[in-house]
């Protein structure tokens, strides 16, 4: 099992999987880093710790492509990632896997393939962009030639990935079905592979996507009965998920006379108890994720695939907070919009009072919430664990 590290999305959704295959009693064993390291190992998972691979952001939690390119260039990069391959190898001939499943992870692919080892992809951007240029500042002459480059150079890399994803055996889109579509911005996936694609749908714990009464979740904290349920999900790689925090902290502070208010920081390795801070239940890390999303009114959080599933899949509208110029999350964030399930605010314009009118708005307009229930219906039959289960235990009879 080799998610990407960056963030905490990818290994929380390659770890159902996990799970439901050590129940058929096949053995699995993760290969990860960074973020899905530390979770790894405090979740006590067998994992082989792969050589770690990351974008610089500045201090606001945009990312900074310039300041990546400064220090790691396309060389330097391109050794990173034969390390990666080269590590990935040397796990695989030591455990021995008669499949490997890769969750957004090209050198681990590469790795399996390089090994004749069949791979199952997980992923839910099979085409990967960069911004035309940064949106928080003017740019100079120097800058402008420097994204003109870029941008071109990027080409190269993106049909150099595009055609590593196409190696694999199966591609796997852990979304909900058409018209409803997520990451349709980020696939763009060449017909030639369509005979490989399967769109399986959301990968939750809970198969029976059942809702939690909302009076348990109050009762058990203590919440009043009489005021809506906000839920703030911070999620992403380590620097953004303390940004977003701290800035929604002010914010919903502010909010708690009028809501219940609980705020997940997202860190695995942290208190699993509560503290009240100003009205807010504060947690460091929430096991039970899934009860706190169905028992809310409106989930908050940033625009990453895993959390809008799950926020989907229980029916429940959104107000989205994209990092800033990830054109991954901007996307997901636009197709949220136009499917009317969700509203949006730039992280540069999030204040108290534009919190609170974006909170007021998806509550009071109808259409939001009924839309979001209606999704849920649609996906309430679709069991995407068993079947990517399935498809790799398929593969496994076939070395």
């Amino acid at each position: 099992m080799a998610p990407c590290g960056i963030g905490l999305g990818h290994i929380t959704r390659t770890r159902p999987i996990a799970e439901e295959l050590s129940q058929r009693g096949i053995e699995t064993v993760f290969s990860t880093y960074l973020d899905g390291l530390e979770f790894a190992k405090h979740e006590h998972l067998p994992t082989y710790e792969a050589v770690p691979i990351n974008f610089k952001v500045t201090s606001d939690g945009t990312i900074d492509f310039k300041l990546t390119a400064a220090t790691s260039g396309f060389s330097l990069g391109i050794r990173r990632f034969l390390r990666q391959v080269v590590r990935e190898i040397q796990y695989m001939k030591h455990f021995r896997p008669d499949v490997v499943f890769s969750d957004s992870r090209a050198s681990s692919l590469l790795a399996a393939r390089l090994l004749r080892i069949p791979v199952v992809l997980m992923l839910n951007q099979f085409r990967v962009e960069i911004i035309r240029r940064p949106s928080s500042r003017r740019l100079s002459l120097f800058d402008r030639l420097f994204f003109f480059i870029a941008n071109i150079g990027w080409l190269f890399i993106r049909t150099t990935i595009g055609l590593v994803w196409g190696r694999s055996q199966v591609i796997l889109i852990p979304d909900l079905p058409p018209p409803y579509t997520i990451c349709q911005g980020n696939l763009g996936i060449p017909k030639r592979y369509n005979k490989k694609v399967r769109l399986i749908g959301p990968i939750v714990d809970n198969h029976n996507h059942q809702s939690i009464e909302q009076d348990r979740i109050h009762s058990q904290l203590g919440l009043d009965s009489g005021k809506p349920l906000v839920y703030a999900a911070v999620s992403g790689p380590r620097v953004e998920r303390n940004i977003l925090a701290r800035i929604l902290l002010d914010s919903l502070q502010r909010m708690s006379e009028h809501y219940n208010v609980v705020l997940s920081r997202g860190e695995p390795s942290g208190n699993r108890s509560p503290r009240l801070v100003s009205g807010v239940r504060i947690y460091d890390w929430i096991e039970n994720q899934d009860d706190f999303i169905s028992a809310s009114d409106v989930i908050v959080s940033r625009a990453g695939h895993g959390i809008m599933m799950k926020s989907l899949v229980y029916g429940k509208p959104m107000v989205l907070i994209p990092i800033p110029d990830h054109t991954e999350q901007y996307s997901n964030a636009r197709r949220a919009i136009f499917l009317h399930v969700a509203g949006m605010i730039d992280q540069n314009r999030l204040t108290p009072e534009t919190l609170e009118s974006a909170i007021q708005e998806i509550l009071k307009a109808g259409r939001y919430k009924v839309n979001a229930a209606s999704i849920r219906d649609t996906v309430i039959s679709m069991r995407a664990i068993p079947v990517a289960c399935d498809i790799i235990t398929s593969l496994a009879k076939l070395v």
